[in-house]
């Protein structure tokens, strides 16, 4: 791990450790300590690498500054307990409470440590970058049937990604947000709603994230808000620029002191600014050599995106639309999520595809596992609520949607329990989705996985896929 410029390096440790940032020659009169927590996935390196210069600004203003090493793997729990034992250690070399400013699931983790390990005397207030307070959508994609081929491979289904399920999530809150001090400690909450263009590392997640709301390319703005706290500002950031300090460090200034400074009215950015719809189909799997993937498209699509995802960059992709015309330009970026380390998407943006079948080939001399997503704008537009509805009369009972004629539904659900995550149960075709029958599994994830396939009324084919997340608590009770 490279130095920070402005470290203190005697009291900084190998992993798990926090060190302070040098003292500037005239500490800002007033001010409070910043202790930078970094998200899933991460270091602290993010708060100084790759063009950040938040810790430059606060030091060249006169803040003191701190900087903490978390797991980027572990869960809230586990990094919870370990961030309140050090906020001790940095509130006795401060002799001072400390703002802490984390970005993405450093939020939860520093949460965690004031509601659940008594961390909440050494900290003055908190600032939340982009946190998935509710959870990532994202999330549940890593656990879900088709993604599991690549997250297998990249050993990304780490404890972190496991506790980001939106379900998982909506559990933590129903606990924490009871608790008092949760509201004893002011909270400051940041938004994004950029996520850039084709060759950008947020694209494809900003687009797939578009159908929940306005979103920075990892987490909606729905998900990085709380009831009780203050929102800041929403502002065309995305996962990456929200913790960059030209972007956010003007906003951030103003609550480092005894009394919280003027604040800007929050952006009305936490929409989309035209309401678009749409869908995605999901397949997975693995091969070497060449590999074929088919799917078919059906009247009124206005757009669709087709994405490769997997661990290598240099794959050859040819996609063939219904009448036999060819496209390879894929756009290649890595993933910046946090949610699918060390992966990479291939990319490439049809306006008004044909419809009918169109087929997809790959070609790799290694061994190669993926996730095929296509994402469709307008089209048929399954919802969640009447994919469930009814389920437990019929396997086959259709779904109402417009212009639909036959529809067939395919459940899979993976079943992961909180205390032995390696003993997931995988079920095909559930004879019951009635909340009884949920409710019977222990305590862990249910991970859906539905597939739709069907006939519209001109006689074209369409596929979708639908995932969603429940959680059963101890007592059987189901929190989606």
């Amino acid at each position: 791990m490279n130095e920070h410029p402005h470290s203190v390096p005697s009291i900084r440790g190998d992993k798990e450790s926090w060190f302070p940032g040098k003292k500037p020659e005239q500490v800002k009169p007033g001010s409070y300590p910043i202790l930078f927590i970094h998200g899933i996935n991460a270091t602290t390196e993010t708060w100084w690498k790759g063009n950040n210069d938040i810790s430059e600004l606060a030091y060249s203003k006169g803040y003191e500054t701190a900087f903490i090493e978390l797991s980027g793997t572990d869960d809230m729990w586990a990094n919870g307990l370990l961030l309140a034992e050090k906020l001790r250690e940095v509130y006795n070399f401060f002799n001072k409470k400390v703002v802490i400013a984390a970005h993405s699931k450093g939020g939860v983790d520093a949460q965690t440590a004031i509601v659940y390990h008594g961390a909440a005397e050494f900290v003055k207030r908190v600032i939340t970058l982009s946190t998935p307070h509710h959870g990532s959508e994202l999330a549940d994609l890593a656990y879900s049937k088709w993604a599991d081929w690549l997250t297998e491979t990249l050993g990304s289904k780490s404890d972190a990604v496991f506790s980001l399920q939106k379900a998982y999530m909506e559990a933590y809150r129903k606990r924490t947000d009871q608790h008092t001090v949760s509201r004893e400690i002011p909270f400051y909450t940041f938004g994004g709603t950029g996520w850039g263009g084709l060759n950008s590392e947020l694209f494809w997640s900003g687009l797939y994230l578009r159908r929940f709301g306005a979103n920075d390319g990892a987490v909606t703005v729905k998900s990085s808000r709380l009831p009780y706290s203050r929102e800041v500002r929403v502002d065309d950031w995305n996962h990456k620029t929200i913790k960059q300090g030209e972007e956010i460090f003007p906003y951030v200034e103003s609550l480092l002191g005894e009394e919280v400074g003027d604040i800007p009215e929050s952006a009305d950015q936490d929409s989309p600014k035209e309401e678009v719809h749409t869908s995605v189909l999901h397949r997975g799997g693995a091969y070497e050599g060449r590999g074929t993937e088919q799917f078919s498209v059906e009247e009124g699509v206005d757009e669709m995106t087709v994405d490769w995802f997997s661990c290598f960059r240099d794959t050859e992709l040819v996609l063939t639309d219904p009448g036999g015309k060819i496209y390879t330009d894929f756009a290649a970026a890595g993933d910046e999520t946090g949610f699918f380390p060390n992966a990479f998407h291939h990319s490439t943006l049809i306006r008004t595809p044909d419809s009918g079948k169109w087929v997809l080939e790959s070609r790799n001399d290694k061994r190669e596992t993926y996730l095929l997503n296509v994402l469709f704008t307008n089209g048929v537009l399954p919802q969640v609520e009447e994919i469930f509805s009814g389920y437990e009369d019929s396997k086959s009972k259709g779904v109402k949607m417009n212009n639909v004629t036959s529809i067939n539904r395919q459940v899979h659900i993976t079943h992961i329990p909180v205390r032995n995550k390696g003993n997931k149960k995988s079920i095909e075709n559930p004879s019951s989705l009635d909340p009884v029958s949920l409710s019977r599994y222990d305590e862990g994830i249910l991970n859906f996985t539905i597939d739709i396939k069907g006939t519209t009324g001109r006689g074209n084919e369409f596929e979708r896929t639908v995932i969603k997340t429940m959680f059963v608590g101890q007592d059987g009770t189901l929190y989606e």
